[in-house]
């Protein structure tokens, strides 16, 4: 592993009464990369969201929804299906970010890496930690495409920042504000 490996922040922004303040909170954290904007955000908060977001020279992504993606201007799309990837791909163009959540599979992620997924994210939890690190360092020495780790329960995330790009502590986290979103 490199010395000049260096893990950021993929912010989940939580949908409800914990979105304003984690939004504040990751836009004033230099290590929060990217943000996420959820699913059940009102089209003018996540209009809103996305040109804050934007003017922090920060991409904001979209869940799944392409029209939505485009009538926020945001960055880009996070697909919660892999298969996807080709066919938003086209839609997209080279211009826009496009994500992948796969399976914590090697195969699976690089299939949507492939098929021009610009990043590939795999869920982490108590119970998968240990293939995930492997899948994470095997990843790490092999493949040039970034993986983001989402994290979804407490676990040691050191041990994946080591080699994840890009580390997302579960939403639930982040929702009491910028400290919780910190690894």
């Amino acid at each position: 592993m490199s010395d000049a490996h260096h893990c950021r922040l993929f912010v989940r922004l939580p949908a409800g009464s914990g979105f304003e303040e984690a939004l504040t909170g990751a836009l004033k954290d230099p290590e929060a990369a990217s943000l996420l904007l959820p699913e059940a955000l009102p089209i003018e908060a996540a209009r809103a969201a996305v040109k804050r977001i934007q003017a922090a020279d920060r991409p904001a992504l979209v869940i799944d929804d392409v029209e939505r993606r485009s009538a926020l201007q945001a960055d880009g799309a996070h697909l919660t299906d892999a298969a996807r990837v080709r066919a938003v791909r086209s839609k997209l163009g080279d211009g826009l970010a496009l994500g992948a959540e796969c399976p914590l599979e090697r195969h699976a992620c690089m299939v949507a890496a492939e098929d021009g997924a610009d990043y590939v994210a795999v869920h982490i939890t108590a119970e998968n930690f240990e293939e995930a690190e492997e899948l994470l360092a095997w990843w790490h020495e092999v493949m040039t495409t970034p993986i983001v780790a989402l994290v979804d329960a407490p676990v040691d995330d050191a041990r994946l920042r080591a080699f994840a790009d890009f580390v997302s502590p579960p939403v639930a986290w982040n929702q009491s504000g910028p400290e919780s979103i910190r690894p």
